[in-house]
């Protein structure tokens, strides 16, 4: 069985989480400090994003992506004490806000994908959050399998992730997409997986084919700074992170897989 391993957020979905996980919490940490409330924000961001490496290093990977059980901790070692705190409400939020929603390609992409390959949703996230997600987004549906975090027991940055998700969805053959140069491409990469990075924001690149804009993006040192930017780790090889293509929609991995 050939199959397509997709990531959720800023892959499939347009992702308006942080202004509801981050930023709701954010305003009782601002009138806490008598700080401004971007101030707040930023200093609460830095320390969830402290948190979860530490956990992550620890290969606590289920409380790592846990909300519940992060962002009340951050505001904790910041000073503010919470209870009753609920993440998947504030996620459901951002979704009928219409702040997260499902980009214009994706189902037409996904669609076309299924008629020659199993197509499995592969995410960093958990299943109490992400399954009732993609139900209200109305596209549970259109996956084969739902691959989160706790489903695999170790996170996307680890090759043996994808090894397992082969496994789970009876995979002969499989490459990844994903917005993460550490989370979707170094985990692939190191199973052996082609992998494509996701950049939607590179729309101007549209007429660049998507495997020559991976040297265009290291020439220029766009690739390298989201690089530094997004890794969480110190243990992933810059090479680990280099893609196979560089991809601005959905529609670009359809043609791509049939290059495979």
């Amino acid at each position: 069985m050939r199959c397509a391993f997709l990531d959720l957020d800023h892959t499939v979905i347009r992702t308006g989480y942080r202004q509801y996980l981050i930023g709701r919490p954010a305003l009782l940490l601002s009138r806490k400090l008598g700080i401004p409330e971007d101030e707040a924000v930023r200093i609460l961001r830095e320390k969830v994003r402290e948190i979860m490496r530490e956990k992550i290093l620890r290969e606590d990977y289920l409380h790592a992506f846990d909300w519940d059980v992060v962002i009340p901790e951050a505001l904790r070692q910041l000073g503010v004490e919470v209870s009753g705190f609920d993440a998947l409400s504030l996620l459901l939020e951002a979704v009928r806000s219409g702040a997260t929603s499902v980009y214009p390609d994706s189902i037409e992409a996904i669609k076309e994908l299924k008629r020659y390959r199993k197509v499995c949703l592969m995410t960093g996230g958990l299943s109490k959050y992400q399954d009732v997600i993609l139900t209200e987004l109305g596209i549970r549906d259109l996956f084969d399998a739902v691959l989160t975090t706790d489903r695999l027991g170790v996170l996307k940055v680890r090759p043996e992730a994808f090894t397992k998700a082969m496994e789970i969805c009876g995979c002969s053959d499989a490459f990844h997409t994903g917005d993460s140069p550490s989370h979707d491409v170094a985990g692939a990469k190191g199973a052996g997986l082609p992998a494509f990075l996701m950049v939607r924001e590179l729309n101007h690149l549209r007429d660049v084919d998507p495997i020559e804009r991976v040297d265009l993006l290291l020439k220029s040192g766009y690739l390298r700074d989201l690089m530094k930017k997004d890794i969480l780790y110190g243990f992933i090889p810059e090479e680990m992170m280099i893609p196979d293509a560089v991809v601005v929609e959905l529609r670009e991995v359809v043609s791509l897989s049939r290059r495979l």
